[in-house]
């Protein structure tokens, strides 16, 4: 008979296998259609799920038992019919299972932390170009003196950030270059703001889609981490203040707190101290990702090894004044980058801002340590169509307006 029955009980005997492996064995989802949950939840459904394993388990075994003794004497070919249909009501028995979890759920957390209507919030990460970048002398921290006015472009990565979605971080990013892991600066963002604010992570998760293109000097990582900690913000603690987020952002990176605050800024220091600036006049940017690479610890080591500093105290001066007026072609005048400097003559990143204002952009410069080239022109169309003209031969180029 065991040659007919035996595969009965392998169903009871795997459930009360994982029953008691359970402890060891993770459970995130308990059944299809239930979204993530959070710790607090995962652990109340655990332990249901491992008492409804043991009774199930328990219960088929001895109802298919009983079933064998009863047909024992019945032809073979009967038994193993019978016994096909025990295997498949045993798993609509384990199928059915994550109904009575979800009821409990729901009974015991609400509906509002169970289903799809969990804390989520979607945040823009935008580009930032440097219109100003003056590198003075090291410092004695191994920081430059910085003069830098910082400006917001509408071209960006998107993050949506959900709360309460089973313990820990959970970052997932749709750029396979970029690593997904305690390295990644939207997961050190999230463990900074969770530290700093005392406010208890019951589970978060980053999905981050890129756009921006990485190593380019548009600031998309620090942007990237300056939207997680505004997103972590509105879900956990709203009325925290601008300053308190921006100190978390200075300890990320010299770009985060300008990034989190965004619009038009005059930064000193090494680029954490921040000044608002008027906003630019209406315009558009084109932004041009070379396939170069500049790396930012070589050309700032150029740069000291040719002495290339410049204090960009009159052009931060003369920026200033000409966004009080309202005045793009004297912002455009005033424009400045250090590290254009210490690039070859014949680099490809002159080439393409040479073209760039061919194409009629009032201003074209490098950004940040590169390699991005932006433009800045006073009309969409004409922004557009360069843009066009461009990513025939740099797929990486961008067209956004100044925010």
């Amino acid at each position: 008979m065991l040659r007919i029955w035996w595969s009965v009980f392998l169903i009871p005997a795997l459930m009360l296998l994982y029953a008691a492996l359970a402890r060891l064995l993770p459970m995130k989802k308990v059944y299809p259609g239930f979204r993530p949950l959070s710790a607090r939840q995962q652990k109340f459904a655990d332990g249901m799920l491992r008492r409804m394993l043991w009774q199930f388990a328990l219960a088929l075994a001895a109802l298919a038992f009983m079933v064998m003794q009863t047909l024992r004497l019945v032809p073979i070919s009967t038994q193993f019919f019978v016994s096909y249909g025990i295997i498949v009501l045993q798993l609509l028995a384990v199928a059915a299972m994550a109904f009575p979890i979800e009821k409990a759920l729901r009974q015991e957390f609400g509906e509002e932390e169970t289903m799809e209507n969990q804390r989520v919030v979607t945040e823009r990460a935008c580009a930032k170009v440097n219109l100003l970048l003056a590198v003075g002398e090291k410092r004695h921290d191994g920081y430059h003196d910085l003069v830098s006015v910082m400006q917001t472009v509408g071209v960006w990565d998107e993050l949506t950030i959900r709360a309460h979605t089973g313990g820990g971080i959970a970052l997932i990013c749709d750029d396979p270059n970029l690593a997904a892991d305690e390295t990644n600066l939207c997961y050190k963002a999230a463990v900074k703001f969770f530290t700093y604010t005392g406010v208890d992570n019951d589970g978060v998760s980053i999905d981050l889609k890129k756009t921006l293109p990485m190593q380019a000097g548009l600031g998309g990582g620090s942007a990237d981490a300056a939207a997680v900690l505004r997103g972590l913000r509105e879900l956990y603690d709203p009325e925290l203040p601008d300053e308190e987020l921006e100190a978390m952002a200075a300890d990320l990176g010299s770009d985060v707190p300008f990034c989190v605050r965004g619009g038009t800024a005059l930064a000193r220091g090494r680029g954490e101290k921040l000044k608002p600036l008027p906003r630019l006049p209406e315009c558009w940017f084109v932004l041009v990702k070379p396939p170069v690479a500049c790396p930012t610890g070589r050309m700032y080591g150029l740069i000291d090894e040719g002495r290339f500093y410049d204090s960009g105290e009159e052009q931060a001066a003369a920026m200033t004044a000409a966004l009080d007026r309202g005045d793009l072609t004297g912002v455009c005048a005033a424009m400045l980058n250090t590290f254009e400097r210490v690039l070859p003559p014949d680099s490809e990143i002159f080439a393409i801002r040479d073209r760039l204002l061919g194409l009629g952009a009032t201003g074209a410069m490098l950004s940040g340590s590169g390699s991005a080239v932006f433009a800045v022109f006073d009309r969409e169309e004409t922004a557009r169509m360069a843009a066009a003209a461009l990513r025939g031969d740099y797929p990486e180029t961008f067209c956004g307006k100044g925010e």
